[in-house]
């Protein structure tokens, strides 16, 4: 039959009801016509605010490149302006006379003078070891004539006074250099060139200006805010923020800043002198927030004689890009407000024609899944919500005689489950039952009350012996695949279950069918089969001991009381007496097995000794048989723990069946060797080998394999059996490799016991 599950009952509230709004169709129709003005409106404000502000931002740049041209220009003014008042102090007679002499007096007549009407705010004259001879120097913020006099400071330390000096390191612009350094009364740039007196340097001049003269100069002239920095992303002086605390800390640049900067403005070294105005693809912009205002700053190379003292910066105020921005903003708002309204009153329109028939598809399907197959959605229009309906119609008719037939089909298979005489139980893959039939429901009534409500335990081990033998089954075997039969008692019963997976076509495991059949009769079969065996067999050995006794007198008296031909007679009743013999203590040995009693005498013995007795008393049936031997045994001790006569036994019926089963000229070979932790011995043969479908018989009970060339073999299918059981019994292990028409390979294996 078939399960159907109820569905949930409709939650109730304004969540629920929350929930149908946002999950309707109306919904999901008028939304994104919502969702697509509101794109369309973001972009359009976009598009419009980004061309008022870019036209604006344009010029904003264009006065940055300008601001930035007059920088550069003004700087390379100030540097052509020291380099002039250099020349005429170099130039000026006297000087160099005087300063070859060290007459201090003489320069101190002749310097003030071009310094007073120049631009000039330091003038430095070093003899040839750098000291200063004469020094002058207007303070910061005072007129021209009062400047202060000094002498004797060293300036050798300085790296561009030195190259001067020695006339070595000069650039590509001549002998002169420029250099930054800081004074008593602030920081000035200093251009440093040789005096001579005829073809011979004397000495060096230094003329200098100061930096926040030229800052203040630079800003008035370019109608900007300039900044200059070192190296090392420093300020060095700016005009931005007035001078107060903490600026410079805002403006401060990294190194990596400097880095980027000389990069791009190498890629074209024309423009060196310009400030980028394209931050986004050249140099980068910054936009910086000094005492509340908003500035953007954009940076050129500070470079004097093809030498970069670091970057400098030429900042603006951004506030009239913001307030163009923001009325674009204002006016497109309440042009997006109307196409909002308009969009959402024409999608509700629209969304109110489509939903009425899908809210019939969505009643009908709801019936549908309820269980009512008798439900049509009767929507008859050519549009592709009436070819859905249509299709769903086709499709509850298909599904209503597709379920009619799973019923019929599920009460016929009902039936034959019923019907079954063994027990079958299906469980999930969790163990749980699924379902059983009245065969297994009656086996689970023999089990404990709380069965059905826990997962199935493991299998016990399989069993052979009587009913007796069996364990008892407290639970259903675990749901696993048993490839052979196991049998388990449960009550005076004993079961026989066989487990294997049910699987999809696409192999996905859905659980596992339990087959459980009663085989108490044959197992008391079993039983009463093996106990008639062991009591035939002492009572057959009792008159066969008298038979042997009897034939072995003959014998033993044939001179007197017999002649040849009867000799030959008693000889073969004596034969096969032996045989039969041999047969019925391999029949009580089985018994024994059966009832795990068979005594072991253990000792410890090597092993390839043992081996090697037994395959010497086989050399001279196999080579009158015309069998070749041949034996390895290993050299080492390979000392094991067992009974010498029951390990002698098991040996030489792996012998005894390459004898038999290897035909004449065949060869036998016998290995004995350490494998790993383990004593083994191989047994190979040319023989008739076994078939693949009776190898895995071949070490149970009474079992022969047949084989028309060793038809006439005799036996009763128990040396290998005796074998496998008393290597187990010793803790080893036992198996064959065999090939039909090419030979077999019987094995053994056998726990080493340490040297010593």
């Amino acid at each position: 039959m078939v399960n159907q599950k109820a569905l949930p009952e409709p939650s109730s509230g304004w969540r629920d009801t929350l929930g149908r709004l946002t999950a309707s169709i109306g919904t999901k129709i008028i939304l994104p016509y919502l969702l697509l003005t509101l794109v369309v409106a973001g972009i359009g404000a976009y598009v419009v605010t980004s061309l008022v502000t870019g036209s604006m931002r344009e010029r904003f740049n264009n006065q940055l490149l300008d601001a930035g041209r007059v920088v550069s220009e003004g700087v390379v003014r100030h540097e052509l302006d020291r380099l002039e008042v250099l020349r005429a102090v170099a130039g000026t007679q006297g000087v160099p006379e005087g300063l070859a002499v060290g007459d201090r007096e003489m320069l101190a007549s002749l310097v003030p003078q071009i310094a007073a009407n120049s631009d000039i705010d330091a003038v430095e004259l070093l003899d040839m070891r750098g000291i200063e001879i004469y020094g002058w120097q207007r303070p910061l913020g005072q007129s021209r004539t009062d400047g202060v006099e000094r002498s004797g400071a060293d300036f050798s330390r300085l790296e561009d006074v030195r190259l001067v000096l020695r006339a070595e390191d000069v650039d590509t612009l001549g002998e002169k250099r420029a250099l930054l350094g800081q004074t008593p009364y602030g920081m000035m740039v200093f251009a440093v060139g040789p005096v001579l007196q005829g073809e011979q340097q004397v000495g060096a001049v230094m003329v200098g200006t100061y930096v926040r003269e030229m800052v203040i100069d630079l800003t008035e002239s370019a109608v900007a805010k300039v900044t200059f920095y070192d190296l090392s992303g420093g300020v060095v002086d700016t005009t931005l923020g007035g001078g107060q605390e903490g600026v410079t800390d805002v403006l401060k640049e990294s190194p990596e800043q400097y880095e980027a900067v000389v990069a791009l403005l190498e890629e074209s070294p024309d423009r060196y002198q310009a400030v980028v105005s394209e931050s986004e693809d050249q140099v980068p912009l910054r936009e910086v927030d000094v005492l509340g205002q908003q500035y953007v700053l954009a940076f050129g190379v500070w470079q004097l004689r093809n030498q970069s003292f670091g970057l400098f910066s030429v900042a603006l105020p951004t506030n009239f890009i913001v307030s163009a921005a923001v009325t674009s903003r204002s006016m497109l708002n309440i042009i997006f407000s109307i196409a909002t309204v308009a969009v959402i009153g024409i999608g509700f329109v629209v969304a109110q024609r489509i939903i009425r028939p899908l809210n019939r598809l969505v009643e009908t399907s709801v019936a549908v899944a309820a269980g009512d197959l008798a439900q049509r959605t009767g929507i008859r229009s050519k549009d592709e919500i009436g070819s859905l309906a249509s299709s769903f119609d086709v499709m509850t008719e298909r599904l209503s005689e597709r379920n009619r037939q799973l019923i019929e089909q599920a009460s016929k298979l009902e039936a034959i489950l019923n019907s079954i005489a063994d027990g079958v139980i299906v469980l999930d893959v969790e163990g749980e039952i699924i379902t059983s039939n009245p065969a297994a429901q009656q086996v689970l009534a023999d089990m404990s009350s709380d069965f059905r409500s826990a997962p199935l335990r493991e299998l016990p081990p399989p069993v052979y012996g009587g009913i007796d033998d069996v364990p008892e089954m407290e639970q259903l075997p675990a749901p696993t695949v048993i490839q052979k039969p196991q049998r388990y008692r449960v009550g005076g019963r004993v079961l026989s279950a066989l487990a294997a997976p049910v699987k999809t076509p696409d192999g996905e495991e859905l659980g596992t069918v339990v087959v459980l059949r009663d085989v108490t009769r044959e197992v008391e079969s079993d039983r009463l089969k093996d106990e008639f065996i062991t009591n035939i067999s002492h009572e057959l050995r009792t008159p066969l001991t008298a038979i042997k006794g009897y034939s072995d007198l003959l014998m033993m008296s044939r001179g007197s009381l017999l002649d040849d031909r009867r000799l030959e007679f008693v000889r073969t009743v004596g034969d096969n007496a032996n045989q039969l013999l041999h047969h019925i203590n391999e029949l009580i040995d089985i018994s024994q097995i059966q009832a795990k009693n068979l005594g072991l005498e253990r000792s410890r013995l090597r092993f390839s000794q043992l081996v090697g007795e037994v395959v010497e008393k086989w050399r001279e049936p196999m080579e009158s048989k015309g069998l070749a031997l041949r034996v390895r045994l290993s050299g080492g001790g390979l000392w094991v723990e067992g009974d010498w006569d029951r390990l002698t036994w098991a040996v030489e019926n792996l012998m005894s069946n390459a004898y038999h089963y290897t035909l004449s000229g065949g060869r036998v070979e016998v290995r004995v060797f350490q494998e790993d932790n383990q004593a083994r011995v191989d047994v190979a043969d040319t023989g008739v080998g076994v078939a693949a479908a009776d190898q895995p018989y071949l070490f149970t009970r009474f079992f022969r394999a047949h084989n028309e060339l060793t038809f006439s073999v005799r036996g009763v299918g128990l040396g290998l059996f005796i074998a496998r059981s008393i290597v187990e019994l010793h803790g080893g292990q036992v198996w064959a490799d065999s090939e039909l028409g090419v030979g077999s390979t019987f094995s053994v294996a056998l726990p080493l016991l340490p040297e010593g």
